[in-house]
């Protein structure tokens, strides 16, 4: 049996009592899907894994997926991590030390203080996500989680009905422009290696019935709706989703492994002192398919 301890009633929880780095019984496994399924954020502190021991906890959620960053900012540079399926949220580069200020790796760095979901840019997007804090700064840098799920339940019915079969355009560039990024900078080849997807904009849990916001920063627009349209519902979501009475935070310890579903949660970083250390390694799983079926 797990120690669960829950943090914010039906969204947030600790998990006490287990070594991640021993073999997962298929109990035990179980255990951590059904924890996810029900809370949708997982604490479990004191876990020094490894690479490959993450990704092992990692697969018992499903497929991983590649990290985007092997093949899109940094595709030409040494990585600091062994596995394409680890992306490298921190500020040191392959050799270990900081990175320089002019690094395509800061903005990508940057852009995870955007509020978003990982992955929806991608056809089929993330289920799970499992960040992992080997290095940790000591101001700053905790990551917020908004319940999606409880967004949507507090949405007035005339927006429920309005928005339940919308879909969004989501494009990993457009998060990126936010920040400054041109779009005539972007190399033809990373835009066809990640073209704008489609996604619905609000989602069902086959698990336990609930509907749930499905909101990014990478979301560019609404099909059918002018970009001022799409501009001015998607600022409204976004600001009530992100309400505190929505959001958790979490304040990094060394060797936590921090576990959510992103099928309904949002997430962002907050900012720390670049000037200090910071290494975090994250594993995405794939979820079961898109979202919006192929036409």
């Amino acid at each position: 049996m797990l120690d669960i301890t829950p943090v914010a009633a039906d969204f947030v929880a600790e998990v006490a009592g287990i070594d991640l780095r021993k073999p997962l019984s298929p109990e035990l496994a179980q255990g951590l899907r059904d924890a996810l399924n029900k809370y949708a954020v997982l604490i479990i502190p004191d876990q020094p894994l490894d690479e490959a021991q993450q990704l092992q906890v990692a697969q018992i959620y499903g497929p991983l997926e590649t990290s985007i960053g092997s093949y899109i900012a940094n595709d030409k540079k040494p990585r600091r991590l062994g596995h394409a399926q680890l992306s490298d949220i921190s500020n040191l580069d392959e050799q270990g030390k900081l990175i320089g200020e002019a690094d395509i790796r800061r903005l990508v760095l940057l852009s995870n203080q955007l509020w978003h979901t990982d992955s929806s840019f991608k056809k089929t997007p993330a289920s799970a996500s499992l960040l992992s804090a080997q290095e940790v700064s000591p101001v700053g840098g905790a990551t917020e989680f908004a319940d999606m799920r409880a967004a949507w339940d507090k949405l007035d019915p005339a927006t429920q009905e309005q928005i339940r079969d919308l879909v969004a355009i989501h494009d990993y560039f457009h998060s990126r422009s936010l920040l400054g990024l041109e779009d005539y900078s972007i190399p033809q080849e990373w835009k066809e290696r990640q073209p704008p997807v489609k996604q619905v904009l609000v989602r069902n849990n086959a698990h336990n019935s609930r509907r749930s916001l499905y909101l990014a920063s990478h979301i560019k627009g609404i099909e059918g709706m002018s970009e001022q349209e799409s501009r001015v519902l998607l600022d409204r979501l976004m600001t009530f989703s992100t309400q505190p009475q929505f959001v958790y935070r979490h304040r990094w310890r060394l060797n936590d492994l921090v576990i959510w579903d992103n099928r309904c949660t949002m997430h962002r970083g907050t900012n720390y002192n670049q000037a200090y250390r910071r290494a975090m390694r994250r594993a995405t799983v794939q979820d079961i398919g898109p979202t919006v079926p192929a036409q």
